[in-house]
């Protein structure tokens, strides 16, 4: 059976027209993989099969040189490292407002959100064509970030104004303030959109704000100082990072009322932490040098790892594990399985990544 049927301008593949374009580039690789599959005498069906799967990528314009890409905020230089993540190589740095720190990626729309609390603004960055940027002038001191992709929403903890910004992307204008307890930092937003937390680093809190209400709804005690902030992919459990009590609260988002349910010790000056589909958390220990491993069944550290100095920013890319280092101004790559950094990438200066960095090609949608 052929795995394309002819049409006046392409071709169709189960019901996708390939353009005549792209027809032109796949022609050549469907002749020259036939040849090589018949060689190493490859069952028909697999080979119709992988032409289907090769077909569709082309199809939908899959490009050769996506790879997954990290967006890095250097606070000295004033600028995003972008890293593929693929080849391991700096592929640019883009100019933004001063003292760049907080960053969030889309990866439904394709764009890179970065919070300057020197510079005062919001800068949007599409992944696509970086040098298409927008830039939205803010209050106070922005720095914690998260967004809402599906209601195209960012969420800004401003430092100095105690309040949260709601911005509007399509309108590009902040179009609510919430009040907040001391000193806003980490944000965090559920999975269905529908709560905001913000770390209330003065007041040892955490504020949940309900959506679309925009007000606070409850506070939740935690350790002192919390800084950086992760939930768990279901959204049932949030992890507040305590700079100044050195420990991670654990929080049962499940319950009647939220509330701290365990306290896992770390290194020294914990800062912000990411969660893995394994049930582990990483977090990072500005002082400490270093990246704890916490095991969620037992709440325990199962293992420390060295890493450059000062580390803050933390994300994760599949098997990987990726830290920012603010004074070695490096970005340290983790093997989840070895527990071994396999890569240092060099960054640009005093580099933060506070947020969620990494963009996939895969989630994209424009």
């Amino acid at each position: 059976m052929p795995v394309m049927r002819a049409h006046r301008d392409g071709a169709m593949v189960r019901g996708h027209r390939v353009p005549a374009d792209r027809l032109r580039v796949l022609r050549p690789l469907e002749s020259d993989l036939r040849a090589l599959m018949a060689m190493l005498r490859v069952p028909v069906r697999q080979v119709q099969a992988t032409l289907l799967a090769l077909t569709l990528l082309i199809a939908a314009g899959v490009r050769a040189d996506d790879a997954p890409v990290a967006f890095i905020t250097n606070q000295g230089s004033h600028d995003v490292s972008v890293v593929d993540l693929r080849s391991g190589v700096e592929r640019q740095r883009i100019t933004v407002a001063a003292g760049p720190a907080g960053v969030a990626v889309d990866g439904v729309h394709g764009r890179a959100y970065v919070t300057s609390p020197d510079g005062r603004a919001l800068t949007e960055i599409p992944v696509r064509q970086p040098g298409r940027q927008r830039v939205l002038a803010l209050e106070g001191g922005p720095v914690g970030i998260a967004l809402d992709a599906l209601r195209e929403r960012i969420y800004v903890a401003d430092w100095f104004g105690n309040q949260l910004l709601v911005v509007d992307v399509q309108a590009w204008q902040i179009v609510q303030r919430i009040a907040l307890g001391h000193v806003p930092a980490g944000v965090a937003v559920s999975p269905d959109g529908g709560r905001v937390y913000v770390a209330e680093r003065d007041d040892d809190t955490v504020a949940v704000i309900g959506v679309p209400e925009n007000r606070v709804l409850t506070r939740i005690a935690v350790g002192h100082h919390p800084f950086g902030l992760a939930l768990d992919r279901t959204g049932r459990q949030l992890f507040a990072v305590n700079v100044l009590s050195n420990d991670v609260s654990v929080i049962d988002l499940q319950a009647a009322v939220p509330q701290t349910v365990a306290t896992v010790p770390v290194g020294q000056t914990p800062y912000c932490a990411v969660w893995t589909d394994d049930q582990r958390l990483w977090v990072t220990n500005q002082h400490g040098d270093s990246v704890s491993v916490i095991d969620l069944a037992s709440r325990r550290v199962i293992a420390t790892i060295a890493t450059g100095a000062f580390p803050e920013g933390i994300d994760v890319d599949g098997g990987r594990v990726l830290v920012v280092s603010w004074m070695d101004e490096e970005l340290d790559v983790i093997d989840r399985v070895t527990l071994q950094v396999t890569r240092r990438i060099g960054l640009g200066h005093n580099s933060r990544g506070f947020g969620q960095f990494v963009w996939h090609p895969s989630t994209a949608g424009s």
